[in-house]
């Protein structure tokens, strides 16, 4: 999974010449030959693009090889996502394999282009699902797209892999028969000592929940990531009493996972957590409007005063219309920044430059429509002073 670290290593990267190229890949069946012809395609695009750089040809093709290997690669393309990024500069080859789909898109030039990758990066936007029954407990990584099931370490397969017993059996002590007496024969007499079948199967599924959830939190300790519980109202509650997994669940969906398929589960699952997302986009667009309306110094629509505040780390909140474009040129000495209005002018994505310089410097970037930012813009921001 691409992860805020593999993010950061990209920016930081900074390569005086460089080639970012994404595919929105397929993942099943005939459709799958189409992934080698895109990045083909792509690959073709990379090479104009380069050649307006004024590159010479043989290093271009230096420069490309890797990726044109992978053309040819049938293993390469047996196991994809929903999406494909793929990086070349002096370096070498980056490759990132991305449970989104990204636009089909070729772009060179200094510094790799992240724009794509944005949506990776909003609140929430990875997931973890824990489904558990009284038979088995799975997880899941998730977005609003897709999900894959997550091997968690030390978390228990099913209830049978509990150390103790599987059988439950109790604990017996009889009388044998008595002596002979005129009432006839005595019957033996077996009394049962111990927890009852119920409650011993109780404690089981008590103890199954609290391994698979110390487990789970375990593992999120070092990758915190929301998580919603899908399990039947039983299981479920027993679930809720775990201390450990407790700090890191967003949401419950009462029903019995087994019952669904992928697409019935994620779909539950995005709908705990869509409320979440969208209550924090609503509080941070209000901010930045209350701000902007009072005529405050620390909010701006100019990428004139945005870019060179991002690279002071000066920028708390970004807001970016995604696919929008906005070129320019940004001088590194004076940090002055010229907007060209004009798709095919200037050398810079201005929009991909101010997520950068505001992710690495710790802000928050987040993805709106048009609608939500003034008329006119494509970005916006919340300083930090």
């Amino acid at each position: 999974m691409f992860s805020k670290a593999d993010l950061t290593t990209l920016i930081e990267a900074a390569p005086p010449m460089a080639v970012s190229l994404y595919l929105p890949t397929q993942t099943h069946g005939r459709e799958t030959r189409q992934n080698p012809i895109m990045l083909k395609n792509l690959l073709g695009q990379a090479e104009e693009g380069l050649a307006e750089h004024a590159i010479a040809a043989r290093d271009i093709k230096a420069l490309l090889e890797p990726a044109a290997r992978l053309v040819e690669d049938y293993e390469f393309w047996q196991n994809q996502d929903l999406g494909l990024a793929i990086f070349l500069s002096d370096a070498g080859m980056q490759i990132y394999k991305l449970p989104i789909p990204v636009p089909e898109r070729a772009v060179t030039g200094p510094g790799f282009h992240i724009a794509p990758l944005l949506p990776l990066q909003e609140q929430d936007a990875v997931f973890v699902i824990l489904t558990m029954t009284a038979e088995a407990a799975h997880v899941w990584q998730a977005t609003r797209f897709s999900l894959r099931q997550m091997q968690i370490a030390d978390l228990p397969a099913s209830l049978e892999s509990l150390d103790e017993a599987p059988d439950y059996e109790g604990a017996l002590q009889s009388h044998g028969f008595g002596r002979p007496n005129t009432g006839g024969q005595s019957m033996p007499k077996t009394q049962v000592y111990g927890d009852s079948p119920e409650e011993w199967r109780k404690g089981r599924l008590v103890e199954f929940a609290r391994r698979a959830g110390s487990a789970l939190a375990a593992h999120l300790a070092r990758d915190p990531k929301p998580v919603v519980v899908v399990a039947d109202a039983a299981m479920g509650g027993h679930v809720r009493n775990d201390v450990a997994l407790a700090p890191f669940v967003a949401g419950f969906v009462e029903v019995n996972p087994a019952t669904q398929d992928d697409a019935a589960l994620l779909a539950a699952a995005c709908a705990v957590m869509q409320p979440r997302y969208d209550k924090a986009v609503v509080a941070a667009v209000a901010q930045l409007d209350a701000q902007l309306g009072r005529g405050e110094a620390t909010a701006s629509t100019a990428p004139e005063q945005i870019i060179p505040a991002a690279r002071a780390g000066r920028v708390d909140q970004l807001f970016l219309v995604p696919d929008a474009v906005l070129r320019g040129t940004l001088d590194p000495e004076t940090d002055a920044v010229r907007v060209t209005r004009d798709a095919k002018g200037g050398t810079l994505d201005l929009l991909d430059k101010a997520a950068q310089l505001s992710l690495v410097n710790g802000g928050v970037v987040w993805l709106v429509a048009q609608d939500r930012l003034p008329e006119g813009t494509a970005m916006a921001a919340i300083l930090r002073y």
